[in-house]
């Protein structure tokens, strides 16, 4: 799969924005323009060659709580709905159209409803009575191109590996049952992985699995764009020792916490009060942060891994996409994003959303006050089948061993 960007729209007052806008837009402020009233209208000039196209929206809802918690975003191209989703914070969202549906007439008609927008003067001290939606501070279009690749066989999207009859009734023995499937030790398997977020459980389950990969995300978090940010840019000036701010933090036993200023990283060290000196922890762990950049490059570059990405609120496909575009512009990418079972998607099942992104169900995540408390055996089942997906698609390019490529019995 090929993705180009075709178009890039800035809607800050010295941007490009107001050849593409139609009603329902504020005057353009220094970096954003505010979408007003019940919707807003942006009009392309006809597309040109693709087989799908990509468009892209970074936006920053209007709220404020309690009366305005979120916004409803409803994105539709040439009268089509193409999805719906809740806002409450700063995002990227990425919507996939139809080649035929983009070039269905001369020109491409994007309808965003917002019916949730809201008057600021309603709720504060402020004179401003425009009914605020979202503010938009870019917009990108996207041609994607299917890519012929001797190499790798495209996996048809909705293709799921799903547990057995066997399976769903309970397996004696997991760890048996998940190292036959793959093919490898249950450590092997972990090291199959590596973590983009958005908190330090994967990197638990990985220490319970007797795997310690170096990963820069491993026991990270921080907010989506910024973590699209730092993907996009490599992570530039990561490591600097002026935006890094040890703390204790914890009660009985205080653990020194990074947060990280430039991309937003919050993490643990396992180093605990009095071990060393915050001098001392800035200056190691800006020397940890600059490998670990480098490391995490690398593997984009290898593609030899499959990046998980799980969250524990609800995360729609279209904050998913811009992650998995991110991590594809060096080269191909396969991104395991881990979601809650649901009835018709019992835990351990892994689908194919399109190529190079697997979703894998859970039956549960751990707690947010204790991330050791968290699901081996449902994780384990997960990793498993997203890895036999994974060889299926040929992407490990000989890197996953000699491990059959099918899935084997329970």
């Amino acid at each position: 799969m090929g993705i180009a960007c075709d178009l890039t729209i800035r809607f800050g007052s010295a941007g490009n924005s107001l050849g593409y806008l139609g009603g329902g837009w504020a005057r353009s402020e220094p970096d954003f323009t505010w979408g007003i009233e019940a919707e807003s209208h942006l009009v392309f000039p006809r597309v040109g060659a693709g087989d799908e196209f990509i468009l892209t929206l970074d936006i920053i809802p209007f709220v404020h709580p309690p009366e305005v918690p979120s916004q409803r975003l409803i994105v539709s191209v040439n009268d089509t709905v193409l999805g719906s989703t809740n806002l409450s914070r700063p995002t990227l969202l990425a919507y996939r159209i139809p080649g035929a549906l983009a070039r269905r007439s001369d020109r491409m008609v994007v309808i965003l409803q917002h019916p949730d927008a809201a008057r600021p003067k309603d709720f504060a001290a402020a004179d401003d009575d425009r009914n605020l939606a979202f503010a938009v501070s870019e917009v990108k279009l996207h041609s994607v191109t299917a890519e012929a690749n001797g190499n790798a066989a495209v996996l048809p999207p909705g293709l799921m590996l799903a547990p057995s009859a066997e399976e769903a009734r309970g397996v004696d023995d997991v760890a048996a049952w998940a190292a036959s499937r793959a093919g490898l030790s249950i450590p092997e398997i972990a090291m199959r992985f590596e973590s983009v977020g958005e908190n330090c459980e994967f990197g638990l389950w990985q220490r319970r699995c007797d795997s310690e990969p170096l990963g820069l995300l491993r026991f990270s978090s921080t907010f989506m764009r910024n973590l699209i940010r730092g993907i996009d840019t490599g992570f530039d000036g990561l490591g600097q020792q002026e935006d890094i701010d040890p703390r204790l933090e914890g009660t009985d036993r205080k653990e020194y916490m990074i947060h990280e200023k430039r991309y937003g990283l919050v993490y643990h060290t396992f180093v605990y009060e009095g071990q060393r000196s915050v001098w001392l922890m800035r200056e190691q762990e800006s020397a940890r942060l600059k490998f670990l950049r480098r490391k995490f490059m690398e593997e984009l570059d290898g593609s030899e891994k499959i990046f998980v990405y799980k969250f524990g609120s609800s995360v729609t496909e279209e904050e998913i996409l811009p992650l998995h575009m991110a991590l594809n512009k060096r080269s191909p990418i396969t991104l395991l994003w881990v979601v809650p079972a649901r009835r018709d998607r019992p835990a351990g099942t892994v689908e194919v959303l399109m190529p190079g992104l697997l979703k894998g169900y859970i039956d549960r995540f751990a707690p947010d006050d204790n991330a050791h408390d968290l699901s081996f055996e449902g994780w384990l089942k997960v990793c498993a089948n997203a890895l036999v997906l994974f060889r299926l698609a040929g992407l490990a390019r000989g890197s996953a061993g000699s491990a059959p490529a099918a899935p084997t019995g329970p």
